[in-house]
């Protein structure tokens, strides 16, 4: 029996876009039985309210529409996760994935995914930028931000996972398990929940991606992004040792 997904896209000032990635999206999934797609609107300025209030509803794939009031990536995975637990409990035919709205790997992660959704044991997975073999065409400046987070990361709380902040797939009976765990409600969201996975033992399945050209302005500020994510870090080290 094929798994059921879950998508869980932010929508954060994606008005020019948003309506064409979830097309794209809703008729890929539709080879998927019982596909769902969360739309979490966090602190949009433009219209993306509206617009993912008119693209709920559909015949095959379900598009649902949440209004999280916090602007932040954090925020809008946190909640998506929270509806998906409370809609299906925790499923361990359901999974919840997280990525962003403009689908930075298309659906070369969910096709890298397929083994391991139906046949393995593991409960997480990574669409990961440092896998080997993935295809990614950066900056020079973003390789080595992405290069000194995973050193940072290894270094502070131990982390094994090359990187934390691609697309996640999460089985809802591990969602359920760590979403009391997260307080990051920011870009370290998904940095925290992989964290809480390895220290409650699961194996995360990294997998190969290719990285799409942009559809829009990247948010990421590398200063201020940079020392948000060192104070999470420490953050989060300062908790261990509790």
């Amino acid at each position: 029996m094929r798994s059921k997904l879950v998508y869980v896209l932010p929508v954060h000032n994606e008005e020019k876009v948003l309506a064409a990635n979830v097309g794209r999206l809703t008729s890929y999934l539709e080879r998927w039985p019982d596909a769902q797609v969360f739309l979490v609107e966090n602190g949009s300025k433009d219209g993306s309210w509206e617009l993912s209030r008119t693209l709920e509803g559909g015949t095959g794939v379900q598009v649902r529409a949440f209004q999280e009031p916090n602007a932040g990536i954090g925020y809008a995975y946190h909640r998506g996760l929270a509806e998906a637990v409370e809609q299906f409990g925790p499923a361990p035919s359901r999974w919840a994935v997280l990525t962003a709205a403009d689908l930075p790997f298309g659906f070369s992660d969910l096709e890298a995914a397929m083994v391991d959704l139906e046949g393995s044991a593991a409960r997480i997975l990574v669409g990961s930028k440092a896998h080997p073999q993935s295809q990614i065409d950066r900056s020079f400046k973003r390789k080595m931000m992405s290069a000194a987070y995973r050193l940072a990361r290894r270094a502070a709380i131990g982390m094994r996972v090359g990187d934390s902040q691609g697309s996640v797939f999460l089985r809802l009976d591990l969602a359920s398990a760590l979403l009391p765990k997260i307080e990051a409600r920011g870009f370290f969201y998904s940095t925290e929940l992989c964290h809480f996975a390895e220290r409650a033992g699961e194996t995360i399945v990294e997998l190969p991606v290719v990285l799409e050209e942009q559809q829009r302005e990247s948010t990421v500020r590398p200063a201020r992004d940079s020392l948000a994510m060192a104070r999470e870090l420490m953050r989060l080290r300062a908790h261990e040792k509790k």
